[in-house]
């Protein structure tokens, strides 16, 4: 079969970083022998830079394509230039999608943006082609989060257009797929009707992270501080300031004790970079590659996860890449992710800025450090179980197939 995968804010191949929900979704098509082709944009919005200047077509095997698809950049996540940025992509998405020799057999294809999922659901409508959503983010009930001081009803009108878009395009789906059950609770609000709804937490490869974490163990030394970890962006809906207080709460009595690090990079890297200059206990790294960051996920023992009040996140794709690695998770969402960490007793929950619990959680793994090596041990497992991409995405490979086959078998009845 030809499937069609389109996802704009994942890495792809060609960014040569961890393996995602789309890069392992593909794999796992490609693996089976079916052809596949991953349209994404020539703009990489993690990192705000363009990959290419134009639209460019890559191959990665003889039945696996990428398309990068002309995309203007944008600094800011929320202003104008980016809603210019989508409404252009959604065009030249579809101008590429034209120019493909043959029609897909299915589209899978990441939500939101809302303005190239509407689009790409009004073609594939018109070729009775199946669509799949696969639900990140709940746009457009994020950017309510956003419009602080805006009356309700004032935020319904300006929503409207976009309500009414996302409503159609879920009505379109074949089938909707989400990173949580919380996400798929969500479109309820906008297509009950859907029969076909599952979910697929964003997962690591297990036995990929565990051979390198052998690997990396006969050439670096592991000492006795107890390290906690936090690699990522620093966009405004994480919480380095809660990070930053909770080192500097444990820095006079627990520095050369405990160490903090993070790596990432993003607009709070100034306050960083800041607490560096007068404390001694948080190492900062910037960015780093993927062999470097296990290395630092090798020598770390707890990670972190925390978000500012209200963030809309459910599980996100940290969870399984630190538990994987062993680290227990300090946590600070109240969602789906929290459940899966207390319920199988595999980390610790702070409220939102609340330094001192974070501290408090950091301080019973350095106390108790037996505790902390079944936490981690289960760590492992529970990976196993739930978040391993082996598992996970073959399932969610087997949705995309069996929807095309469907509708394929539908068509030749009709």
């Amino acid at each position: 079969m030809n499937i069609w995968l389109v996802s704009f804010f994942e890495p792809t191949p060609y960014d040569k970083q961890f393996s995602t929900r789309f890069i392992n979704i593909a794999d796992e098509l490609v693996k089976r022998g079916h052809r596949v082709t991953f349209f994404s944009s020539t703009f990489r919005h993690s990192s705000k830079n363009q990959r290419f200047e134009e639209t460019t077509r890559m191959n990665v095997n003889e039945n696996y394509d990428l398309v990068f698809v002309k995309t203007t950049p944008y600094k800011d996540n929320i202003s104008l230039k980016r809603a210019v940025s989508h409404s252009r992509l959604s065009r030249e998405l579809i101008r590429e999608m034209n120019l493909e020799d043959q029609v897909p057999d299915a589209v899978f294809m990441a939500f939101p943006p809302i303005s190239a999922a509407y689009k790409v659901s009004e073609w594939t409508e018109e070729r009775n082609i199946p669509i799949i959503f696969d639900i990140i983010d709940p746009w457009p009930d994020s950017y309510r989060r956003l419009m602080k001081g805006v009356p309700d009803k004032m935020k319904d009108l300006i929503l409207a257009p976009f309500v009414n878009k996302t409503k159609k395009l879920f009505g379109r789906a074949s089938a909707i797929t989400g990173i949580a059950k919380q996400r798929l609770e969500w479109v309820k609000k906008f297509n009950p009707k859907c029969n076909e709804m599952h979910y697929y937490y964003p997962s690591a490869d297990l036995d990929v992270v565990q051979d390198k974490l052998s690997e990396i163990g006969k050439s670096v030394y592991k000492n006795n501080l107890l390290r906690v970890i936090y690699a990522g962006s620093f966009a405004t809906s994480y919480d380095i300031p809660t990070i930053l207080k909770a080192a500097d709460f444990l820095s006079e009595d627990y520095t050369g004790k405990i160490e903090f690090v993070i790596a990432g990079a993003g607009p709070q890297e100034d306050a960083i970079k800041i607490y560096c200059k007068t404390h001694e206990n948080l190492r900062f790294t910037g960015r780093l590659s993927k062999e470097d960051l296990l290395k630092e996920y090798y020598m770390a023992d707890l990670g972190l996860i925390q978000h500012f009040p209200n963030a809309t996140q459910t599980v996100t794709y940290k969870l399984f890449d630190l538990m994987s690695c062993g680290l227990p998770i300090l946590n600070s969402l109240e969602s789906e992710l929290n459940d899966i960490v207390l319920d199988n007793n595999v980390g610790f929950y702070n409220e939102s800025g609340d330094y001192k619990k974070l501290a408090e959680n950091i301080l019973y793994c350095y106390n108790h450090p037996d505790k902390l090596k079944e936490m981690q041990e289960r760590a492992v497992n529970v990976t196993a179980e739930l978040g391993d991409t082996k598992k996970v995405y073959a399932e969610a490979a087997e949705l995309i197939l069996k929807i095309a086959d469907k509708e394929h078998e539908d068509t030749i009845h009709v």
